[in-house]
């Protein structure tokens, strides 16, 4: 929370800086456009804040994974892709192998 409030009087000091040192027209569009920054930093600081009080919350209530749970999660889709890439390998040989039997079988015909 401190760095949110801390973000916002940052902007809007930058904001009454920058207005000091223009001309009437300019003053009001820097201003404008110091607010405008203040307030897409004040909503990422919130964001930021809340998925950190969600991580917290999600922690506490035991809804976060162990790492055990993480490594068992790991090691099956290792293994899931482990076994598609054997059938993708065995299709692939298969294929080869009634390529190079045609293969042989045409050149035998000729």
């Amino acid at each position: 929370m401190k760095k949110l409030c801390a973000t916002a009087v940052l902007m809007a000091s930058l904001g009454l800086l920058a207005a000091c040192q223009s001309e009437p027209e300019d003053k009001v569009e820097d201003a404008r456009e110091s607010v405008s920054e203040a307030m897409d930093n004040l909503g990422e600081a919130a964001e930021s804040t809340g998925e950190a009080i969600e991580q917290q919350a999600e922690e506490l209530m035991g809804h976060e994974p162990t790492t055990g749970e993480r490594i068992h999660e790991n090691m099956d889709e290792a293994g899931e892709a482990i076994g598609d890439a054997y059938d993708s390998s065995a299709e692939y040989l298969k294929e080869k192998r009634d390529q190079a039997k045609e293969a042989y079988e045409d050149a035998m015909e000729e």
